[in-house]
C-alpha cells in the first residue's frame, strides 16, 4: 500500500495557491442561494449513491488517485467515512456561521486533522449525515443573507465571513461527492 501524507499536511503548494484564487472568485460570483442549492444537490447525490449500497461495499476503504482539493491522507476512505467527514465538517461550519451571524468570532483555530473520520464508522452515519445536512440547509435559509462583518479563519483560505463559509460548505460537498464516486467506480459501479 502507498504511504500517504499525515492528516493536516494540506494540499500541494501550487494547488493551494490556485485553490485560494478560485475560491475567492467563486465566493464573489456565488450567491447564498446558489451555494445552498449546490450543497443540497450534492447531498442528494451522495444519498442516492448510498441508496445503491447493495451494489458496493460502503464500509470498505478504497485507495483512490489524487483528487483536486483532497488531502493525500484522505485518499483511502470508505463511502461511510466520506459521509462522516462531511457530517463533522458541516456541523462545525454551521456553528461558525451561527456565531458570525451573531457578531461573535469563535475561539481557537480549526485543524484539518481533527475532521478525519473513524474507519470503523457504521451505517447509522447515513441517517446522521442526512439529518445534519437537512438541518444545515434549514439553518442557513433561516439566517437569510449570510454575509457578516465578523470573520473566522480557515486553515487554508484565511479569514472568511459567513457567506464565504457557506460557499466553502458547498464546494467541500462537491469535492467529497467526487471522492465517493471515485471510490464506487473503483468498486465497479459507474
Amino acid at each position: 500500500m502507498e504511504n500517504l501524507q499525515p492528516p493536516g499536511a494540506g494540499l500541494p503548494k501550487i494547488e493551494l495557491m490556485i485553490a485560494k484564487g478560485l475560491f475567492s472568485l467563486k465566493s464573489m460570483l456565488t450567491s447564498d442561494d446558489k451555494a445552498l442549492a449546490t450543497f443540497e444537490r450534492e447531498m442528494k447525490t451522495l444519498l442516492n449513491l448510498v441508496d445503491d449500497a447493495d451494489l458496493i461495499d460502503i464500509e470498505q476503504p478504497v485507495l483512490i488517485g489524487r483528487l483536486t482539493g483532497l488531502e493525500d491522507s484522505s485518499r483511502n476512505w470508505s463511502v461511510l467515512m466520506v459521509l462522516e467527514h462531511l457530517r463533522l465538517v458541516n456541523n462545525d461550519i454551521l456553528k461558525v456561521i451561527d456565531a458570525l451571524k451573531s457578531g461573535v468570532v469563535p475561539r481557537g483555530d480549526l485543524a484539518i486533522e481533527f475532521y478525519k473520520p473513524d474507519p470503523d464508522v457504521g451505517t447509522d452515519v447515513i441517517q446522521r449525515f442526512k439529518e445534519s445536512s437537512l438541518g444545515f440547509l434549514d439553518a442557513m435559509r433561516a439566517h437569510g443573507r449570510l454575509q457578516t462583518r465578523a470573520t473566522y479563519a480557515h486553515p487554508w483560505f484565511g479569514q472568511l465571513d459567513g457567506h464565504r463559509w457557506g460557499v466553502l460548505a458547498a464546494m467541500h460537498m462537491q469535492i467529497h461527492r467526487r471522492q465517493a464516486q471515485q471510490i464506487t467506480a473503483k468498486q465497479g459501479v459507474v
